[in-house]
Formats: C-alpha cells, structure tokens, sequence
C-alpha cells in the first residue's frame, strides 16, 4: 500500500527536478548572450580576450570610458531564412562592460581578432605603476 506521503514526496521531487532544469537554462542562456570575457595581468599590461566566433572586425565596437572597455559585438543572422531545426546561437547586438583595475595609457592600446577570439592589450599608465620609496 502506497502512504499519501510518498506519493507528494515523489511530486516535490519532480518539481525540484524541473525548477532546476529550467533555472540551469536561464543561466546558460543568460551567460551567452554578452560576449565571454577573461582578464589577465602580466606586470604592467592588461589583456582582455573575448570570444566572437564568426564576428567581422567591422561588427565590433570597442571603447574606453574613464576605467571600463565597453565591447559591443554584432552576430549577424548566417542562416538567412532558412527554416531552423536548432539553434544555439544567438544573433543581434551584445554589449559587456568589462572595469579595468588600474589607470591605463590610451595611447598604448592594441586589439586584434584571430580565429574568433578577439583580444585586447592595455598598459598600465605610469602614475598607475607602483613607485619605489628609498628610506633615508
């Protein structure tokens, strides 16, 4: 004989199977529609690289605003109207604002983009640079 208990403890079980199904897709398709972004400090430099996959350098827009690089990328549609059985990726406009920890030199900034993954290299501006104090 089955209790009433078990039965609502299998429902509540599903339920928690399910929310946390659907809470994983807000979170995978949230996290992929900005660019995907990595920081890395080697001394006095800064590289950002940030994934754009089949993005045309005329597509990306980068912009240095006091401390923050703003990326904003364009995914055009590559299917056309063509019916889509699946689709993963999505299309349109994304932005990311990406705060650099230090002050930079503006005059020192290079990006590139290669095999999709679009890579920035910032300096450190030489007021940002740590300054040794001799002790007299």
């Amino acid at each position: 004989m089955l209790s009433t208990y078990a039965i609502i403890d299998d429902v509540l079980g599903l339920k928690n199977l399910i929310d946390e199904y659907v809470d994983t897709r807000k979170q995978y398709s949230r996290r992929t529609e900005a660019p995907l972004v990595n920081l890395y400090e080697n001394g006095d430099h800064l590289t950002i690289t940030a994934l754009a996959p089949g993005t045309r350098i005329e597509d990306i827009h980068l912009e240095l605003v006091d401390s923050t690089l703003q990326l904003t990328i364009k995914r055009i549609n590559d299917i056309g109207e063509a019916p889509c059985i699946r689709r993963e990726r999505s299309t349109g406009t994304f932005s990311k604002s990406v705060r650099i920890p230090f002050r930079v030199n503006p005059d020192k900034i290079s990006a590139t983009l290669k095999d999709g993954i679009l890579t920035v290299e910032l300096e450190k501006s030489e007021d940002a640079k740590p300054k040794r104090i001799t002790i007299n």
